[in-house]
């Protein structure tokens, strides 16, 4: 299992609240052709993205992580609709205290300058590790749920 973050700008017209709060029972479709542009990001989604992997949900204008969602597919090529499938709604977790870009994301490369602009960037393990860790700490009430979605792979 690999872990990703997913970068929208809510200022664009879309927030993942959209997705979290989706009735839909079945697999959420995200990103279009349209959407994502970055030659990274594509070549992330097309050669990499593997279903079960991780996707830490990031809106960029407002600097925080707001929830935690696993592949239900792997990465697609355009021509193919959405270049990826998020797991039902309800197998996800929007955190009830997100994690901001100040202190919480420090010196995590996805969100510097230095690893790129895209949509979708990798997140290392040691990285996720650190991560994992504050979301736990800052969500005490949704420990259950997020474990459960960490272990799954």
């Amino acid at each position: 299992m690999r872990v990703w973050v997913f970068k929208i700008n809510t200022k664009r017209g879309w927030e993942f609240d959209r997705y979290f709060r989706s009735r839909t029972r079945g697999v959420f479709p995200l990103g279009d052709e349209g959407w994502i542009r970055s030659a990274s990001s594509l070549r992330y989604l097309r050669e990499e993205v593997k279903r079960g992997d991780l996707f830490l949900c990031y809106e960029v204008d407002r600097k925080q992580i707001v929830g935690v969602a696993r592949a239900a597919s792997d990465g697609r090529d355009r021509g193919m609709g959405s270049l990826v499938d998020f797991c039902a709604p309800h197998q996800a977790v929007r955190l009830q205290n997100p994690l901001t870009r100040k202190p919480d994301l420090d010196h995590i490369l996805a969100f510097s300058p230095r690893r790129g602009r895209g949509t979708v960037q990798p997140i290392d393990a040691d990285e996720f590790r650190r991560l994992r860790r504050i979301m736990l700490q800052k969500n005490p009430g949704q420990r259950d749920a997020l474990k459960l979605l960490f272990r799954q792979d």
